[in-house]
């Protein structure tokens, strides 16, 4: 059995999604502590009204109401492979199974996205 990581980020320091946004220049610190302040539901209100914004009211060009569920899984997920020690921690978090849970890797392409390999 592999000891624990002492450190707080996830089972592979590769998958950090706040390093990542900030390797884009997508976030800072300063950013993120103003965001770990607002609810999720006050950031998902935020975003798309900043989206509608931009877009003169277009959106994102898709169905939004119907592909919701989608988006917030897939946010989900993405923060929870940030944040757990294995794949086993993270199924738990997420609340499925192992199969379940290898189906989601394929689907979100998360070997691709970040350019590993996850057992």
């Amino acid at each position: 059995m592999k000891p624990r990581k002492s450190d707080s980020r996830g089972f592979c320091n590769d998958l950090s999604f706040s390093d990542k946004l900030r390797n884009q220049g997508k976030s800072n610190e300063a950013f993120e502590i103003m965001l770990s302040a607002l609810t999720l539901e006050e950031i998902i209100g935020l975003k798309l009204e900043c989206a509608s914004r931009l877009t003169r009211g277009k959106m994102y060009g898709f169905n939004l109401w119907s592909n919701i569920v989608d988006i917030t899984k897939e946010a989900l997920y993405n923060a929870v492979i940030s944040v757990a020690k294995t794949n086993k921690e993270a199924t738990r978090i997420l609340g499925i199974n192992e199969q379940t849970f290898k189906a989601l890797k394929r689907k979100y392409k998360i070997r691709e996205e970040y350019d590993i390999d996850l057992e």
